[in-house]
């Protein structure tokens, strides 16, 4: 259910996001000629159907999630750029009509590095003059800053909208380590009691327990563990939710109990 909610609003979001790039000009949209503020809102645009599916199922940023809004990022920029080149041609008039669509395409994509390399040539001094290779290097750089701009939006947006934790010390957000839903309830508990004792060989040993206790169709409750850490320090948020089953195969998630530890004890929880 998560994962078609996922796709309907994904692709939503992302067509939105592309025609209101596209009617605002937003994709190449630049702040002092290399920064892509319309490429990271456009990132931010296109996540926003999957953080929102996420959100209505109790779900997690797991990696498909992310490499989904990702890849509806790139497909809203690209849908963009679309239109703005079929706006170029049409541009073109009678004219046009007559060259063949490659050469269309090669002299768009030359009019958009000659643009960005001006544009950061644009913010320098008067007195320097930059040469052709360098305008047209500067302008392929922007481009792929662009892109970058895209993917890493997505990113922070989900991580944003889900409630990842974020690490001030590192300025960056928690990752998913582990997602495990698991019928064996004291195996959950004897873990948690082990990773709070800092006891990282028993606590590996309970998860393997764990996550051998898969959940059962005929299962009726079960306990999901969801263990955000940050990969430099070590620091984590364990969530530890009760679900349930009830009528037409919905699931129902209790308000979590949430743990947060330090980089001293997230050590440990990293060791299993």
């Amino acid at each position: 259910m998560s994962g078609f909610l996922a796709l309907v609003l994904g692709v939503l979001s992302s067509a939105l996001t592309a025609y209101g790039a596209y009617r605002t000009s937003l994709a190449h949209f630049h702040v002092l000629g290399a920064i892509p503020v319309g490429a990271l809102l456009i990132g931010i645009g296109a996540a926003l159907g999957v953080a929102m599916a996420i959100r209505l199922t109790a779900g997690y940023d797991t990696a498909n999630f992310r490499i989904f809004a990702q890849m509806g990022g790139m497909a809203a920029y690209a849908g963009a750029v679309l239109l703005d080149y079929v706006q170029y041609q049409l541009h073109l008039g009678g004219t046009g009509a007559m060259t063949p669509d490659v050469l269309h395409v090669i002299n768009y994509a030359k009019l958009l590095i000659e643009f960005g390399g001006q544009a950061i040539a644009a913010q320098l001094p008067t007195s320097v003059a930059l040469p052709m290779p360098a305008l047209l290097g500067g302008g392929v750089l922007r481009l792929f800053a662009e892109v970058l701009g895209v993917v890493v939006a997505t990113g922070w947006t989900i991580s944003y909208l889900v409630d990842v934790p974020f690490c001030w010390t590192h300025h960056r957000f928690y990752q998913l380590r582990h997602l495990v839903e698991c019928a064996d309830m004291s195996a959950v508990r004897e873990w948690e009691t082990a990773i709070q004792q800092r006891r990282p060989h028993e606590a590996r040993a309970l998860l393997a327990r764990v996550r051998a206790s898969p959940v059962a169709p005929s299962d009726r409750s079960w306990i999901r563990v969801a263990v955000h850490q940050c990969s430099v320090c070590h620091a984590a948020r364990v969530r530890i939710e009760r679900r349930r089953r009830i009528s037409l195969g919905r699931t129902l998630t209790e308000p979590a109990q949430v743990m947060q530890f330090d980089a001293a004890r997230g050590s440990a929880l990293l060791a299993t």
